[in-house]
């Protein structure tokens, strides 16, 4: 295949656009076929690397009108998801996701239930050391009151931070997995 006879068949696929731009991409697969043969290469060389003419008058489209790719796509498939789709999603929220999302929801709270009783616990432990020695007379007694204090100091943090974590993973596992669910993209043929 010669230059002339590639220039011919990519106008031809390129009907679609003015006149004007026609001249401008030709003249810019001229001058590109140039300077490659004037690099060294053959004409075989240069067509084959800029390919065939439809192929190369495709990517144009593509690239530079993506609307008159659009065109034609949107005629063969239809982006909009399907009745049974729909209905399929509707059933399986009601049957499934609804119950699981309400049930991960209670164990959200419980979870951050607990970790807010951690902190009352650690407060509390923190309020017995100080109000000990004022509540108490003798050392033993006071050692006793620090002893809670600090007991419920420790198993309040192991709560709070045991908990608080749950309860955050739980709540971003649930998010993604309803966004996997219902915010992916979905091929509805």
């Amino acid at each position: 295949m010669t230059l002339k006879e590639w220039e011919k068949k990519l106008k031809k696929h390129l009907k679609k656009l003015p006149k004007q731009e026609q001249t401008e991409i030709i003249s810019y697969y001229r001058e590109m076929y140039g300077d490659k043969l004037d690099a060294g290469h053959t004409n075989a060389e240069i067509l084959h690397e800029f390919g065939l003419p439809e192929d190369c008058a495709a990517r144009i489209l593509a690239e530079e009108h993506p609307e008159e790719t659009n065109l034609h796509a949107s005629k063969k498939t239809n982006n909009g998801p399907s009745v049974a789709y729909i209905v399929g999603m509707i059933f399986f929220t009601l049957i499934i996701i609804l119950p699981l999302s309400i049930a991960a929801l209670g164990v959200i709270i419980s979870f951050g239930a607990a970790s807010l009783s951690g902190c009352v616990a650690s407060l509390m432990g923190i309020v017995i050391i100080l109000w000990s020695p004022f509540q108490f007379t003798g050392v033993a007694a006071i050692m006793a009151g620090v002893s809670i204090g600090i007991i419920a100091i420790g198993i309040g943090m192991i709560l709070f931070v045991t908990f608080w974590l749950a309860t955050k993973y739980i709540t971003i596992g649930t998010v993604k997995a309803l966004q996997m669910i219902y915010g992916g993209k979905h091929n509805h043929e």
